[in-house]
C-alpha cells in the first residue's frame, strides 16, 4: 500500500491519493481522498488548494479491515474502511469543519489531552491504540491563538479510542517536557518496538541566526539543522543520537540477520512507471540553433537511466523550457516547469534573491513507457531551439 499522487486526475492537486500494488506491480485497488472529504474543511495554516490534505502516512490495521491516514494540511488522522473506502472516523481539532463531518470526531474522556497539530506517521497499535508524531504547529486553528515557535514544542502521542462510543483519551505523550528545543514544524516519525517500547524522532529542527524556526527549513532559510531521535522503554529514555541534520524518518534496524539461511533468488523487474504526458506531438521540421554561449550558462544535463530520460537545467522564474524528442520528423514534446514545486507538494514557489537572479535548477523525467526507437534530443529555452547533438534510445 503506497501514499502516492495522481498527476493524471486534472485537479491538480497531490498528496491525496492511495493505491494498493500487487507483487507483480499492477495497482489492484485505489482511494482519492477526494471522493471522501471535503477538501477545505478542517483547513491549518499550512493549507493550500492544490496541497489540501497532504497525506504523510497510510497504515492498513488487519483486525479492522481500515487504512489510517495523516492529513497535515488539516491536522486530521482519518480512518476509511478498507472495502468501501468509507470515512470512519477523524482524529484531531473540529474547528473549522462542516457540519456534516462532526459525527466522525471523538468526545474527550480523561485528563492532560491535546488535539495533535500538523502530525506524522500515523499506526495503529497491537493493542488497538492511535500512535502519532504531533509536530504541535500553532497549538490551534484560530490564528489570534496561535503559539510561537519559542513556546511551542513537538511530541509522540498515544490515543486510546472507543469507536462504539466515539470517545478518545491519551495515553502517552513524550517531548512536551523538552519545549521547543524538541520541536519540529515539519517531517519526523514514531515507531512501535514494543509493548512500552517505543522511538520517538524529531526530525525537523531548524534554526535561524539562532531562533527556533516555525516553518520547514528550506522555507525557513534555516543555518542549523538538527534531529533528535529517542528510544523509550517503560518511560526511561535507554538511547538517544542527535545529528546535524533534518530527516525525515527513522527506523531501528538489527546489526544481523534474523537467519543465517539466506539466499538471494532470481531477481525480476515488475511495474512500469507510466508514460510521460507530453505537451503536444508535431510532424514539422526543426529549426533551431546550435549550442552557444547562452545555451551553455544554463548548466544542461542530460542522462539516460534504465527506464527513462532525465533532463536537468537552470533557468530564471519565468522562462519557458521544453523538450522535444525528434525522429523520423515527428517531435514528442515535453515542457520543464521552472518551479520550486513541479513534483512535491511542500515546497512553494518563494524565490529568494539570488534565485532570481540566477535561476534555480530543474529536472524533467520522461519515462520509456510509450517510446521505441534512437530520438535526437533538442531543448526549446525561451522561444529558442537548440540543437543539443544528444540523442537517446529506448
Amino acid at each position: 500500500m503506497v501514499a502516492s499522487d495522481n498527476f493524471n486526475s486534472g485537479d491538480g492537486t497531490v498528496e491525496d491519493y492511495i493505491v494498493e500494488v500487487n507483487k507483480n506491480g499492477k495497482i489492484v485497488k485505489h482511494w482519492d481522498l477526494k471522493d471522501i472529504l471535503n477538501m477545505k474543511d478542517g483547513q491549518s495554516e499550512n493549507w493550500v488548494a492544490y496541497d489540501w490534505f497532504h497525506n504523510n502516512s497510510v497504515w492498513y490495521d488487519e483486525k479492522t479491515n481500515s487504512i489510517t491516514l495523516s492529513g497535515r494540511h488539516q491536522d486530521a488522522v482519518i480512518n476509511i474502511d478498507y472495502d468501501s473506502g468509507k470515512l470512519n472516523w477523524i482524529i484531531g481539532d473540529s474547528t473549522n469543519w462542516s457540519k456534516e463531518y462532526q459525527k466522525y470526531f471523538f468526545k474527550l474522556v480523561g485528563d492532560d489531552f491535546e488535539w495533535q497539530r500538523s502530525q506524522h506517521a500515523a499506526m495503529i497499535t497491537p493493542e488497538g491504540y492511535v500512535f502519532i508524531f504531533d509536530n504541535g504547529n500553532n497549538k490551534s486553528k484560530n490564528e489570534d491563538e496561535y503559539v510561537p515557535a519559542e513556546d511551542s514544542y513537538s511530541r509522540g502521542v498515544m490515543y486510546e479510542i472507543d469507536t462504539d462510543n466515539m470517545t478518545i483519551k491519551q495515553i502517552f505523550e513524550y517531548g512536551k517536557e523538552r519545549g521547543s528545543d524538541y520541536y519540529s514544524p515539519y517531517i519526523s516519525d514514531v515507531d512501535y518496538l514494543d509493548k512500552d517500547h517505543y522511538i520517538i524522532h524529531s526530525g525537523g529542527i531548524s534554526y535561524t541566526d539562532g531562533k527556533i524556526n516555525n516553518q520547514p527549513a528550506g522555507i525557513a532559510g534555516a543555518d542549523e539543522l538538527k534531529s533528535i531521535t529517542t528510544e523509550l522503554e517503560n518511560g526511561e529514555v535507554i538511547f538517544e543520537i542527535e545529528l546535524p541534520t533534518n530527516n525525515y524518518r527513522v527506523e531501528k534496524m538489527s546489526m544481523y540477520p534474523e537467519t543465517n539461511d539466506f539466499a538471494l533468488g532470481k531477481t525480476e523487474k515488475v511495474g512500469s512507471l507510466g508514460e510521460t504526458e507530453k505537451t503536444s506531438t508535431i510532424g514539422v521540421p526543426l529549426i533551431y540553433k546550435s549550442v552557444d554561449s547562452d545555451y551553455e550558462s544554463h548548466d544542461i544535463s542530460i542522462k539516460k537511466e534504465e527506464d527513462r530520460l532525465v533532463v536537468s537545467g537552470r533557468f530564471k522564474r519565468g522562462t519557458d523550457v521544453n523538450i522535444l524528442l525528434y525522429k523520423n520528423m515527428n517531435i514528442l514534446e515535453y515542457d520543464l516547469p521552472v518551479s520550486k514545486r513541479p513534483y512535491t507538494a511542500l515546497c512553494v514557489d518563494v524565490f529568494t534573491e539570488e534565485e532570481n537572479k540566477n535561476g534555480i535548477v530543474v529536472t524533467k523525467y520522461i519515462n520509456d513507457e510509450g517510446l521505441s526507437g534512437k530520438y535526437s534530443i533538442f531543448l526549446e529555452i525561451g522561444g529558442t531551439l537548440y540543437n543539443t547533438g544528444e540523442a537517446v534510445t529506448f
